[in-house]
């Protein structure tokens, strides 16, 4: 078979560049990790980062990703756990064991279950479609590589998106599904130009063509491999320029100018030669194979292709040496399962012997069978029993559980419930009894401040009505298209007091005609609750920008302050009842937390995400995403 190759995007695996001779030396590396022990975990996951694809280095690389799972094991750290399983994985899966790898994604994907990253998630997802394109299974790759680009298009991830559309468009290339390759193709493309990635620019080039060849439009494949070609030399790319040479050459020798094609070939040979690139060089031998067979020259023919069988048997020996391995144990199976066939129809024999001479004996152990029979019946009953027994068990602590988070929850209702009552009665009291006292000015003051108590209390009952019509399911979802900008104003209206009290301001960047659709309502009410705790807990004289844009198959809308940000660890629990807490504002502002939970909620039921992204004392952005429809004309 003549070799073309293609390039597979390797996502979330950076690669180091290595002069060839000049890589590092492994007690370097161990120097490294050593020379500062305050940082060691974030040293041994660097060190593996940087080193995880070379198959030298590989034994070492493990060894430092075990201490730093170790590590975030003890201090209960998911993200980085995640993050470990996932480079153990690329470690196993770059020295071909594709089974131990496969198995870390998926410790990657439970601890994912738990507490979701959208980022992590889709890079599990990219890698398990790895696996599956390695082992020829192109329709499973196909299905993880489309869930992982639905996960990066949610979290609006440009690098993801642009490795989804180039996997994809390889994965539906060997699915012999062209139009969708040029499809997939076209839009890394126009990605990579967008973004400025030159890289993955010239290595969509290289891969479409590849599609043209498969095609068999060699005019179109050559120029693609041409252009690609000079952006390899422009950016002194050996390996890359190597791999075009070969793929013209191959253009060339389906075309029939042997002169050209011999001359890549040679050109592509000694590149790959001096940059100790063994692998792609079996490519180049087996190519050269086919040319010197198509001029007549076996000689030359059975040389190449001798050079290439000896490059193919190093790579695939272990795999033989496996494969031998599994076909000696079936056919021990297979002799197993023969002898015990033997035994059972020789002990068929002897029964049928038994039962003609002693019936006694026949009906002695009919009885003994159906004991046997019977208490393995009851054994059963009572296991199912006991299992019974703890399913109950666990529900009922369950329960127990979100009843003692319901009764905090409420106790911090009750108290937030009575802040700004007790100012309405307090100054409701004083009113009445000493009106007359006070000044004008006096008066002004209570009544702004009766006002704010006022407005706090409603707006925390209101959040409370909408929380508790959401748990008994009580609201519908009421789905139509509407501007998003008017909405938008309508919250900083109403928020203009607020804003004006605190020297604040909002900045709005959306397209005037951004149209959504989802339950109008809803969408206000997340809005306003971003909005007000952007203002709560922004200093004054701050700027609060709101953006709205689509980004791939959704709308993202930002509210992003430069507030007192919030820790990493307390981040989790913002939209969780049983674990939120309240924080005073910047100026003394109280509050229940339950906005963000209904921000949560209210998102979910129109099909979107929420989530927050901040830095102690670097503000904090509030995000949400909901999928985006077109409007009928």
């Amino acid at each position: 078979m003549k070799c073309k190759n293609a390039i597979l995007f390797l996502l979330f695996l950076p690669v180091p560049v290595f002069v060839c001779g000049q890589q590092p030396r492994l007690d370097s590396l161990k120097l490294e990790v050593d020379k500062s022990k305050s940082e060691r975990v974030s040293k041994l996951v660097e060190v593996a980062k940087n080193y995880v694809d070379s198959v030298l280095y590989n034994d070492y690389v493990v060894s430092c990703l075990e201490e730093a799972l170790d590590s975030a094991i003890r201090v209960e750290n998911d993200s980085l756990q995640v993050e470990v399983y996932n480079y153990l994985g690329l470690a196993e899966f770059n020295v071909g064991a594709y089974e131990k790898g496969t198995n870390y994604f998926y410790k990657a994907l439970n601890l994912l279950d738990h507490n979701p990253n959208l980022k992590q998630k889709a890079k599990v997802y990219n890698n398990l479609g790895m696996v599956f394109d390695e082992l020829e299974d192109f329709s499973r790759a196909l299905e993880f590589y489309k869930e992982s680009f639905r996960l990066d298009s949610l979290a609006a991830n440009a690098e993801g998106l642009l490795a989804s559309y180039i996997n994809l468009g390889i994965c539906y290339q060997n699915l012999k599904q062209y139009q969708k390759a040029w499809e997939f193709n076209n839009k890394a493309y126009q990605l990579a130009e967008t973004s400025g990635d030159s890289l993955s620019q010239v290595n969509v080039l290289n891969n479409m063509g590849t599609l043209a060849y498969d095609e068999k439009d060699y005019d179109e494949s050559l120029d693609y491999y041409k252009e690609a070609l000079d952006l390899y030399e422009k950016s002194r790319d050996q390996g890359g320029i190597a791999m075009a040479k070969n793929n013209i050459g191959l253009v060339y020798l389906d075309q029939k100018k042997y002169r050209r094609s011999l001359k890549n070939f040679k050109e592509a040979l000694q590149i790959a030669q001096e940059i100790d690139l063994y692998d792609f060089s079996g490519d180049i031998y087996s190519n050269l194979s086919f040319y010197y067979e198509e001029q007549e020259d076996y000689k030359n023919a059975l040389k190449y292709y001798d050079l290439y069988n000896e490059v193919y048997d190093s790579l695939i020996g272990g795999k033989q040496t496996e494969m031998i391995r599994k076909l000696e144990a079936q056919y021990r199976l297979e002799k197993k399962q023969r002898e015990i066939l033997e035994l059972q129809q020789e002990n068929m024999q002897q029964k049928e012997l038994l039962n003609s001479s002693k019936n006694i004996q026949g009906y002695l152990y009919l009885i003994i069978g159906l004991v046997i029979l019977f208490l393995a019946i009851l054994f059963y009953l009572l296991r199912e029993e006991k299992i019974l027994a703890r399913k109950l068990q666990e529900k009922t602590e369950e329960l127990k559980k979100s009843n003692t988070s319901k009764d905090r929850f409420f106790s911090i209702i009750a108290h937030d419930l009575k802040n700004p009552f007790n100012a309405l009665v307090s100054y409701t009291s004083l009113l009445r009894s000493e009106f007359d006292s006070f000044t004008k000015e006096e008066l002004s003051q209570i009544i702004t401040d009766l006002s704010d108590a006022t407005e706090q209390g409603f707006a925390l009952l209101e959040n409370l009505l909408f929380w508790t019509r959401s748990q008994t399911n009580r609201i519908k979802v009421y789905k139509t298209f509407f501007n998003l900008k008017s909405v938008v104003d309508n919250v900083v209206s109403l928020a203009t007091p607020n804003l004006v009290a605190k020297s604040q301001r909002v900045e709005l960047d959306i397209d005037d005609s951004l149209q959504v659709f989802a339950d109008k309502d809803m969408i206000a009410t997340v809005v306003r609750n971003l909005i007000f705790n952007s203002i709560k807990f922004s200093y004054p004289d701050s700027v609060i920008r709101v953006n709205a844009k689509k980004i791939g198959e959704n709308i993202q809308v930002s509210v992003i302050d430069q507030g007192i940000g919030i820790d990493a660890e307390k981040q989790h629990k913002f939209f969780n009842y049983e674990e939120n807490t309240s924080s005073p504002g910047t100026a003394g502002e109280t509050g229940s937390g339950l906005g963000l939970v209904i921000c949560r909620e209210f998102i979910e039921k129109n099909d979107g995400m929420v989530w927050l992204e901040s830095e102690p004392g670097k503000g904090a952005t509030f995000r949400f995403s909901i999928p985006h429809v077109e409007a009928e004309k």
